[in-house]
């Protein structure tokens, strides 16, 4: 395996609180060994079908041992007191999902917002403008797992803001959030709240409703361990194929 992608798994906030809890010997635990193997399916599919016995030559190597406890002392270190362990829960998909859901969630965030700046909607439409009100904390609340735990940080260094107590606030309370599963169910319920108020006249709603509908569908597949690499790779074979047999030659009937 790549050193790079080894560095990478046990650097995995999640892998190295498992690692912190093991205690000694902790890449010999079947959960540590779990959480690496499912880190490395999210993270590094490529890598996914060399993982297993990779895992078990690290297992066995004093020197990877003890890297892997002092990544996990020095992270949790610099995480203590800044609700680390916590934000260590949250399970994310690759990056390019992220982007996606980020978009969505700003989508409907801008969408919720336009409905609410219409005041005279409260009197000809109060329950569009209640879901509007809504939908802005539902948005706020599902950004904040898609973005990086340092952005999380840094947005509350800079604005003052209490993002990460909300988040910390969050985990606690509707852990679902921090799981791609249940994360994806939230997204499925905000896209059907909008598609209950589209129409082909409001198109924003369908678009946004759609959108989210998508990312919610993602984040379920992610929890089954499909990678949206496979999903791409299994659509490109099935045109390859379609492809291959609109191009073949047709054959002649047979006579009479």
């Amino acid at each position: 395996m790549d050193p790079a992608v080894k560095e990478a798994l046990l650097k995995d906030p999640v892998v190295q609180q498992k690692i912190q809890a093991a205690g000694e010997n902790a890449l010999n635990d079947p959960e540590v060994q779990a959480q690496i193997l499912k880190t490395c399916q999210e993270k590094f599919p490529q890598y996914a079908s060399q993982a297993s016995g990779a895992v078990s030559q690290w297992a066995n190597d004093p020197a990877t041992q003890a890297k892997a406890k002092e990544y996990a002392g020095v992270a949790l270190g610099a995480l203590a007191g800044a609700g680390g362990s916590a934000v260590a829960l949250i399970e994310q998909g690759p990056d390019g999902v992220r982007v996606l859901a980020f978009f969505a969630s700003m989508g409907s965030f801008v969408l919720a917002f336009m409905q609410l700046i219409n005041i005279l909607q409260i009197f000809g439409h109060p329950i569009v403008y209640l879901v509007a009100v809504y939908q802005i904390v539902f948005a706020f609340s599902t950004v904040l797992f898609e973005l990086k735990p340092e952005w999380i940080e840094t947005i509350q260094s800079k604005t003052g803001l209490p993002v990460q107590k909300y988040q910390e606030m969050l985990i606690e309370n509707a852990k679902f959030l921090s799981l791609n599963g249940g994360r994806g169910l939230f997204y499925i319920f905000q896209g059907s709240l909008w598609l209950a108020f589209a129409s082909l006249t409001e198109f924003l709603k369908l678009a946004v409703g759609l959108f989210l509908l998508v990312i919610g569908v993602l984040h379920g597949l992610m929890a089954r361990g499909i990678m949206p690499q496979q999903i791409a790779q299994k659509v490109r074979s099935g045109y390859a194929q379609v492809g291959a047999q609109g191009s073949a030659p047709l054959n002649p009937p047979a006579g009479p």
